[in-house]
């Protein structure tokens, strides 16, 4: 059998997912509240997954999700 393994969250993508299970919100909401704020710039859970494991590291999307959840750089 091939196993396919997962990429590994990045730091930035670490400290998103722990400071969404301290606000009791899903990666949806997380999504949802980008849209809110720039809906140019909707994005959709694999452009997420690709932000928290590292391989998108700057951008307007990094940016609004610094601003939703208060992280610092």
């Amino acid at each position: 059998m091939n196993f396919e393994r997962k990429k590994p969250l990045s730091d930035f993508g670490i400290a998103v997912k722990l400071e969404l299970m301290k606000r009791n919100k899903s990666q949806n909401w997380l999504i949802g509240e980008i849209c809110k704020i720039n809906p140019t710039m909707c994005v959709d859970s694999s452009v997420l997954h690709r932000i928290l494991t590292g391989q998108i590291r700057t951008g307007k999307v990094v940016e609004a999700i610094k601003t939703i959840l208060n992280l610092e750089d």
